[in-house]
């Protein structure tokens, strides 16, 4: 399906990826922080706790910072890239309803809402050709193709 795109697609696939990969480490690099200072786990059980009232606060923030962190790397490789953009697109979500909305209606700038929308976009498209999905998963992808023909 990508194949049928035009070449300048897959260079906008690889320039937002990118873009998505650097914005989701650089928010999720403090899930690093959560494990090992006990300031930075506070600061996380107040917030998903008391604020955004979620049970087991310091473990949700794991997930939501993991998450981002580890789907940022992921993603800046075009590894797995459809699970990662899921899991990111998830906890955009997530982050969009619940941090953000409830404040007259502010979504955060609109920074949740995009990253969701452009992690959808690789979940639906993938990595593109300029991926490590790509590369690794060719004879695969011949295989689907062939079996779409039919």
């Amino acid at each position: 399906m990508i194949n049928k795109q035009p070449g300048i697609w897959n260079v906008v696939l690889l320039l937002v990826r990118l873009w998505l990969a650097y914005a989701m480490i650089k928010s999720g690099n403090c899930v690093l922080h959560i494990i090992s200072s006990p300031e930075e786990r506070l600061f996380f059980k107040k917030w998903f706790g008391d604020e955004l009232h979620f049970p087991f606060p310091v473990f949700m923030a794991l997930l939501a910072k993991g998450s981002e962190f580890i789907g940022g790397i992921l993603l800046t490789a075009g590894l797995f890239t459809r699970v990662a953009a899921s899991f990111v697109a998830f906890t955009m979500l997530v982050a969009t309803l619940t941090a953000n909305l409830g404040k007259d209606f502010n979504i955060d700038g609109g920074f949740t809402i995009s990253y969701f929308l452009f992690a959808t976009i690789f979940v639906i498209w993938g990595g593109g050709k300029y991926s490590a999905d790509y590369l690794l998963f060719k004879k695969y992808r011949v295989r689907v193709a062939s079996v779409q023909q039919l």
